[in-house]
This record gives C-alpha cells, structure tokens and sequence, in this order.
C-alpha cells in the first residue's frame, strides 16, 4: 500500500490507482503511480527538513541576536534617527536629521525606520529590523521565483534561498541598518514580477506589470532613479537579447500606471512642503554624484573585489558553480534574465565615480540564482562531488588555520591585537566556532549523499553568523559607534545642557539623548545644505563661537562637546578649560565627551 496521504492530491491518485486495477491495466502504469507516491513522501520530507534548517539560519542568525549590538555610525545613527525624528515631529513627507531638513534620499526607507520603531521602541533591534526583514522578503520572492522558473523547482529553489542568505555581503547588511537591503528588496520583487508577466498573458499579465510598477515605485521611493534606471537597462538588455522587440514598446505602460500611482502624491506633498527638494535631488544626489568625484571617489574596477569579497567563502565553490550553468546560462531564458539583472547594473554602477560598497547589493539576487543553478547542475543532476570536496577541504584548512594565527597573535599580545586582555572571551570564543565550522565541513567532504553535505555546509555556518553579533572588538567598536560613551555620560548630563557634537558622531548624539537641537562643531557636514534651507547657519559653531556659546551657557547647566579623539588633541589647546573629559578610548579614532 502507499504510504498515507490527506487532501485533494492523495484522493485523485488513490482514485487513479483503484481505477487503473479494476480495469485491468497494465501494471506498469500501477507501478509509475507507486513511484510518484514515493516521489512525493521524499518531496515532503525533503521540504520539512530544509524549512527547519532554514528556520533555525533566520532565527539564529538574523534575528534573534538582532539588537546585541551597538549600532554604528553614520549610517546606522542616522537611520535611526531619522525614523524617530519623523515620529517626534509627526512630519512623515520632508525628513529631519537634528531637525534639520535631509534631502539625500526620499521617505520610504524612513517610514520603515519610524514604524519599526512604533512597534519595537526605540533600540538597535528596531533600527535593524527592516532591513533584516526585507532581505527575508527577498529570500522569499527568489524561492518562488527559481521554484517557478527553474529545472531544479522546490530543490533548487531551496539552493537559491540557502546561497542568497549565506553570502556575507547579504548577511552583513541585513543585520545592519541601511537603505540599500530595503532598495534591493523593492528592485527584487519588481523584476521578478517582471519576469512572470513575460511569461503570462492576458489580465494575469496586466496584473504582474501592475505590480511590478508598484515594486520599482516602492524602490524610487527609497533611493531615488536608480530605481528607474538598474532595472530599465537590465530588463531592456534582456527583450533586445531575447529578440522581444514588439514588447520593447509595450510591456513598460502598465508599470509607468503602477509606478506613478506610489510615487505622485508624495512627489507633490515634498514639493508643497519643500520645494528645495527636488532640484537638491536631481542635479546633487544623482547627476552630480554619477560625473563629478566630490563624493566617495573610486576606479571602475572598484566594485570587482567587492563583488568577490560579498561572496566570501563561497569563492571556493564557484569553480563548480560555473561549470554547472556555464552550458545553460547563454541559452536557457531564465539564466539569460537573471545575467542581464547582473552584468548590466554591475557595469553602470561601475561607471559611476562615487561608489559605496553597500550599492551592488542588487547583483546578488540574481548571482544566487545563477550559482543556485549551477550547484543544482553539478551536484544533483552530474554527480560532480570531487570539486565539492576539495574545496570544502581547502576551506576547512583555510579556517583552522586563520585560528592558529588569531590564538598565536593573541597569546602574544601585541598592541595591534585584534582583541584586548579583558575581551579574551571573544576571540576563544571565535576559535571554538573555527573548530566547530571545520568539523561540519569535514563532514560535508565525506558524506556520499549530495544534499547531506549541503546541509553540513549550511550547518557549519550558522555558529559562525550567530557569533558574528557578539564578537565586535571593542577598538573597532570605540571607531564605530559613540552611542556607549553617550550611555556613560549621559546620566552626569542634565536636561538643560546645551550639546555640541562634531560632523560624524552627532547623529549618535543625536539618537543617544533624544534631541533635535544639536550644535554642529567647526563643520555642518551632511546638514550643510539642509541648514542653508532653513537659514539655520548659526547652529554651525567654529572655534571662536564655540569658545562664546560655552562661555554664555556654562552658567546654565553647562556644554557638552563630543568629538573624535583626534580633533580634541588638536583642538583642547583653543578651548576653555573643561571641567571634566571621558574618551570611550586612547585609540586616536575613538570619541571625547568634553564637559564645560
């Protein structure tokens, strides 16, 4: 008897398998009906497995150790800040950074931001929390899609989800509060809705292009005509390849419907509120940006190591993955999709002269597509293990001994010690977790069964992810972040005391003791332009005025000056006499809380 089956597919077949007896059909058909029941039972099963293994990654390494850290600045300040300034100041059309407007980037990664925050309070778990989730949604938009559109289907569909989740550059910045998981999530979705209208017709069609005009608004509205541009250029290399010429002309109206219909009102309500806005921008935030080197200046090539780096331990493996799909990938629709989705904002982004490593996030969609391919073609349709092998057993070697080096370095003790005496938990406890990984990944070399020793792989990761939360050097973290020295001092520091910060720490200023009145040292940095707007200048104190306000208000409640190491040794000469000084460390780099 075949095993026992519940709901609408186990009565068909059953009903199949009674009815091809009674009318004495050939057994052999009998037989093609057991085999798809056994067929099924292993689907089941294989899926309760992965589903656990894929709960047990997100909670262990996305989730729950979500808000251990500090968060660090700027980025993941300023995020944060934002969100909660939206929310103090119940503006949710023109963002405020300090109180100040901030126009480098539109509203919807901040509405994120401010609700998570609605939800969660005020902490590091909130700021993190959309972006983690939307890699989540992202994950979960490339398991149906590769389920749908793959040879592999609900297998390698799996595959895709375990190689997205598992590449470093994914997982750094789903644990890390930016805007750019949010945009890549949003470029994600629309171009996989992209792709299943090409493939529909009739109102499911009109429906996916609808959708997919939805996403990509969703996406400008977080950063802006890279949202237009990354997936125009990708999806039109890929009609003008797949010879879809007719489509050229009429697939891109019904997303325009969708695409105006999330960004207009907006649009016009920061226009009403802030007609500085958009000519900001456009001409600073994007034209400028793209042709002149004023802001994070870099070759074309820089992106190359980036990219390989984003793959992290997965370099080892892709020989493999590449001879899995490079056969299919120039003749397969779907693999020319998912290389367009690649190669095409790969090569804008590179011909952009600002460049931030966080802005290739989008490629890597589609490159765990392809490489998900690739493993699926090499190691469960060919039986090509031997590569798998040596490579898990080159990175084993690689782990154990990065360990030995670590452990030596830090027996040593040396002053550029990764680790200091009192943080000797750390980095024991980051050997402990090399050991564990080379176990697994021993076991991954020598198991026979091919999902096995993917699943030891996936496996062997995951204490390493986890642990990643709680392993930050406190040097890394006193350049990083000021919100720990904010936390010490802030209980010395009254309500009525005037703060001062300098350019890069004060929106850690800012977040640590709530306020959206913040003076700016010697410099307005990113506030510049939005103080201007607001003939706000005065809140931009050099030297000398900082000397005036600290004498004017040390009376009433006093000043405090937050600034980096650095600049105080500078500076501490030009200043009064403090009445007391705390640095979160004697790093040059860490931060000086200055009481006067």
């Amino acid at each position: 008897m075949p095993p026992s089956y519940s709901g609408w597919f186990y009565d068909e077949k059953i009903i199949i398998f009674f009815r091809s007896v009674l009318e004495k059909k050939s057994f052999r058909k009998d037989d093609i009906q057991l085999k798809e029941f056994r067929t099924i039972d292993r689907d089941e099963t294989f899926m309760k497995k992965m589903l656990i293994l894929l709960s047990v990654l997100v909670v262990l390494a996305y989730i729950a150790p979500l808000g251990v850290r500090e968060l660090f600045s700027p980025d993941e300040t300023r995020y944060g800040e934002i969100g909660r300034e939206m929310r103090v100041l119940n503006d949710w059309v023109v963002p405020h950074l300090n109180g100040v407007h901030y126009f480098e980037k539109p509203v919807m990664g901040y509405w994120f931001f401010a609700a998570a925050q609605e939800v969660f309070g005020e902490n590091a778990f909130a700021v993190r929390f959309p972006c983690m989730l939307m890699t989540l949604v992202s994950a979960a938009a490339l398991f149906f899609f590769s389920r749908r559109f793959s040879a592999g289907g609900t297998r390698e569909a799996f595959l895709t989800v375990f190689t997205f989740l598992l590449m470093p550059l994914v997982f750094g910045l789903a644990t890390t509060s930016t805007l750019d998981p949010i945009f890549s999530s949003f470029l994600t979705l629309g171009m996989i809705l992209f792709y299943c209208a090409v493939h529909s017709a009739g109102w499911k069609k009109a429906g996916y292009l609808f959708a997919c005009g939805l996403a990509f608004g969703a996406a400008f509205l977080t950063k802006g005509f890279l949202a237009i541009v990354l997936p125009g250029i990708s999806i039109f290399a890929y009609l003008l390849w797949s010879k879809r010429f007719k489509e050229m002309f009429l697939l891109p109206w019904i997303p325009l419907a969708g695409f105006l219909l999330i960004t207009l009102p907006w649009a016009w309500a920061i226009h009403r509120a802030a007609p500085d806005f958009w000519p900001y921008f456009v001409y600073d935030e994007h034209i400028k940006r793209f042709l002149e080197k004023e802001q994070h200046p870099e070759p074309f090539y820089y992106f190359i190591p980036v990219l390989l780096g984003g793959l992290g331990y997965l370099l080892f493996y892709l020989p493999t993955a590449i001879q899995g799909f490079r056969k299919t990938v120039f003749k397969e629709d779907f693999f020319r999709y998912n290389f367009c989705w690649i190669v095409l904002p790969f090569l804008f982004l590179s011909a952009s002269t600002g460049k931030l490593p966080t802005y290739i996030l989008p490629c890597f969609a589609p490159l765990a597509v392809l490489l998900a391919a690739g493993f699926y073609k090499a190691f469960i349709e060919e039986k090509k293990v031997s590569a798998f092998n040596l490579a898990t057993r080159i990175f084993g070697g690689a782990v154990l001994l990065a360990a030995v080096v670590l452990a030596v370095i830090q027996l040593s003790n040396p002053e550029w010690a990764l680790y200091n005496k009192a943080e000797s938990w750390k980095w024991v406890a980051v050997l402990l977790a090399a050991v564990v990984l080379a176990v697994f990944l021993a076991f991954a070399s020598n198991e026979e069964k091919v999902w096995e020793k993917l699943a030891y792989l996936c496996i062997a990761m995951i204490p390493v992810l986890f642990l990643y939360h709680f392993i930050v050097p406190e040097r890394i973290e006193a350049r990083k972040t000021v919100c720990s020295l904010v936390d010490r001092v802030k209980p010395r520091v009254g309500p009525e005391v005037k703060l001062i910060a300098y350019r890069h720490p004060f929106h850690g200023v800012c977040w640590g003791f709530r306020s959206e009145n913040v003076y700016l040292y010697r410099f307005g940095g990113e506030l510049t332009r939005g103080l201007g707007f607001m003939k706000r200048e005065d809140r931009i104190l050099d030297i000398e005025k900082t000397n005036e306000f600290i004498l004017e208000n040390r009376n009433k409640g006093g000043v405090l000056l937050i600034l980096p190491n650095k600049v105080y040794g500078e500076d501490k000469g030009k200043l009064p006499k403090p009445r007391w000084v705390e640095s979160n460390t004697k790093d040059r780099k860490g931060y000086t809380a200055v009481f006067f």
